[in-house]
């Protein structure tokens, strides 16, 4: 996740505010004889960014970082947009069949990932679960691999009925047409 609106706005101020006053207060000693202690610089310097920041209209990310660097400049938060919420209701398969909710994460970072599926019977209860720790590529690749996964131990175990269930398109376009995956 980039910089938000309203912390790249605060950069900006921040650095046009560093120039001008550094090169300021250099003209002012150089030309008019004035001297300028480094603590009052930074003081004109911080107030102008606290006052400057109010003109600063962007958002910033709902986030603990955000918050401490927008804070850190004394300036206030402008929080972004909540997120959309829908309603998703979860209902149990119909008797004899078996639903299987299956789902990968992915640390970028360390390409690293985690995959695992949950199965229930008519009545909604866990027949069974698995999880695993994977190196794997990408969080679709996760995300295929809990799939996988779900598929092969439902082969295993007979179930002939099941009922597949993923919060992925690009995996849901994977099942639909086969050709998709590279």
């Amino acid at each position: 996740m980039g910089r938000s609106s309203q912390l790249k706005e605060l950069w900006l101020i921040c650095f046009t505010s560093i120039l001008w006053f550094v090169w300021h207060a250099r003209n002012k000693t150089r030309f008019d004889g004035k001297s300028f202690s480094v603590a009052s610089t930074c003081r004109l310097i911080l107030g102008h960014i606290r006052a400057a920041s109010q003109l600063a209209n962007g958002p910033m990310h709902n986030s603990v970082q955000d918050f401490r660097i927008i804070k850190s400049f004394g300036a206030e938060c402008r929080l972004g947009r909540a997120p959309r919420v829908i309603e998703v209701l979860w209902h149990p398969p119909v008797i004899g069949w078996v639903k299987i909710n299956s789902d990968g994460a992915w640390k970028h970072a360390e390409s690293v990932g985690g995959f695992g599926a949950i199965f229930y019977d008519f009545k909604g209860h866990v027949l069974g679960a698995f999880s695993s720790n994977i190196d794997i590529p990408s969080l679709a690749a996760a995300k295929v691999m809990s799939v996988i996964v779900a598929i092969e131990l439902a082969w295993v175990h007979d179930l002939k009925h099941i009922w597949l269930e993923v919060d992925s398109s690009l995996v849901l376009d994977y099942l639909r047409s086969p050709l998709l995956v590279p």
